[in-house]
Formats: structure tokens, sequence, C-alpha cells
């Protein structure tokens, strides 16, 4: 008897009273995760001005921390402009490697 019982209410559904009924609401989805966009001299649109940008700026190039960008800085002060993209090479610590790194990233 009892599994007829079940059969039944399975079958018709259990009636629940309106007052009853729990409204649901949709469950919040969260936005996907965007990745922090950086920036990277190798993926700018334009290249970084070396007579221009500041030690901050020029820390984004690689190889060149706060010590080198600001020795890069110095020399720009204490030489005037550079007038050409090897003229960086005057700067201790940009070697012929260090150059090879930066001179597709760097201009004047």
């Amino acid at each position: 008897m009892l599994a007829a019982t079940v059969a039944v209410v399975l079958w018709i559904g259990w009636p629940v009273p309106q007052e009853a009924t729990i409204p649901v609401q949709p469950a919040a989805v969260p936005a996907p995760v965007q990745p922090v966009a950086t920036v990277s001299p190798a993926k700018a649109e334009s290249k970084i001005d070396i007579n221009r940008a500041s030690a901050d700026e020029l820390q984004v190039l690689p190889g060149v921390g706060p010590v080198l960008a600001q020795r890069m800085v110095e020399w720009r002060k204490a030489h005037g402009r550079y007038r050409t993209v090897e003229d960086l090479q005057g700067v201790k610590g940009i070697g012929k490697k260090r150059m090879e790194q930066l001179r597709s990233l760097i201009t004047v």
C-alpha cells in the first residue's frame, strides 16, 4: 500500500500551497576574471623615447631596473639628449648584449 501511495504521489506530484512557495533567485554568476593588462615594450604600439622617458618608464624595458634607469636619466642630464640609440652604450651597465635587447624597443 505504501508503494502504491508513493507511486501515485510521484506520478501526480505533491501539492504545494502557493503561499509556501519560496521564490528562487538565480545565483549571481561572477564575471569572468580578466587578466591584468601589462604593457610590455615589445607589444606596445610605439617605442620608448629615451630622451623623454622618466626613470620609472625606462624600467619597463627588459633588463632595466631602478639603478640602470636612473643611470640612463643621469647620463641624459650630464651629456644632453641622446642623438642616436647607440649613445645609450655610454651608460654604465649597457653593453653590446643589453643594447641588442633594447634596440628594437627604444627610439630617440
